[in-house]
This record gives C-alpha cells, sequence and structure tokens, in this order.
C-alpha cells in the first residue's frame, strides 16, 4: 500500500511539475524581448544593469565567441534565451567568398580509408580514388599506411593524413 503512495505521489508531483513549466508564468522568468547591450561600439550600462549582466560576463561571453576585445564588437544583443549575440564591427567581420565573387566547390562528407593502419576496403571503393592513388599519395609523403592513424577522403576528393 505504501509503494501505491509513493507512485501515485511522484506521478502527481511530476504532472504539476510539467503544468507549471508549461504555463504562462514560467515565461516570468524568460525575457520577453531581446536587449540591446551595445550599440555602434558604445555600452549601455542601463541595459547591462537591467539584464544583471556585469562588464566582466559580457566580456567572458565575448570571448567565448572570438571577440577577445570590446572594440571589435559594434553590436551586443541579450537573446530572450539569455545568450549574447555579437555583431563585430564592419573591418572586423570574417571575409566570406561572396567578398571576393567566389563561390568555392562543394567538398562533401568524408569517409574513413585508413584507420590505425588498416586501409578500410569498402569505404575506398565508395571514395572516388583507387588503391594506387592511395599508395602513391603515401609515398609522395614518404609513408606506408602501417604509419597512418587516420585517413580521410572527402566527395571533392580531398585526401587528409593524421600520422600516428
Amino acid at each position: 500500500m505504501i509503494y501505491l503512495y509513493i507512485i501515485l505521489t511522484s506521478v502527481l508531483t511530476a504532472f504539476v511539475f510539467v503544468l507549471l513549466l508549461l504555463s504562462p508564468l514560467s515565461k516570468v522568468f524568460e525575457l520577453k524581448t531581446p536587449v540591446v547591450l551595445m550599440k555602434e561600439g558604445r555600452i549601455y550600462e542601463s541595459a547591462l544593469k537591467g539584464s544583471k549582466i556585469t562588464y566582466e560576463m559580457l566580456m567572458s561571453e565575448a570571448r567565448s565567441q572570438g571577440y577577445f576585445n570590446l572594440g571589435d564588437i559594434d553590436t551586443a544583443i541579450m537573446e530572450t534565451s539569455g545568450k549574447i549575440s555579437f555583431l563585430p564591427m564592419p573591418m572586423k567581420r570574417n571575409l566570406n567568398p561572396k567578398d571576393f565573387n567566389f563561390a568555392p566547390i562543394r567538398e562533401g562528407l568524408c569517409k574513413t580509408v585508413i584507420e590505425n593502419g588498416e586501409i578500410n576496403e569498402k569505404n575506398l571503393r565508395s571514395s572516388g580514388i583507387t588503391r594506387n592513388e592511395l599508395k602513391q599519395l603515401l609515398e609522395k609523403r614518404g609513408e606506408t599506411e602501417k604509419n597512418i592513424l587516420l585517413a580521410t577522403v572527402n566527395e571533392a576528393g580531398r585526401v587528409d593524413f593524421f600520422s600516428k
């Protein structure tokens, strides 16, 4: 009888917990709209305080996303999820092929053709290169398959070797 009571109590507790999570009350703890913390390189102190974000927290989050200098950031936004998004200054943003009017080829997925010094025959057959071509590439490197920890071939035919 006591086990039935424990099971029923557990089920009811879980049910109430799920209802609370799905209810509008749970939204009280989330931001309703994104908050601009920085714009055009200017830090909005009132927005930081309102979001309970310190300068150290802002800099830490920036570093975790690859920005080691706040001067490289144009805009920082606290998203409704609680994460901070950064937009770099125009001269600090990463270049992409469109900036050069260039269309790179699709490399596709890689297949493992050598693993721990052993050739994977099935993957080699479907990789687009032959055993002879693989041997020639190894010879060029002065290696044998026994010295290779991992070798992969992508769909464009690029072969990468990782020695032991």
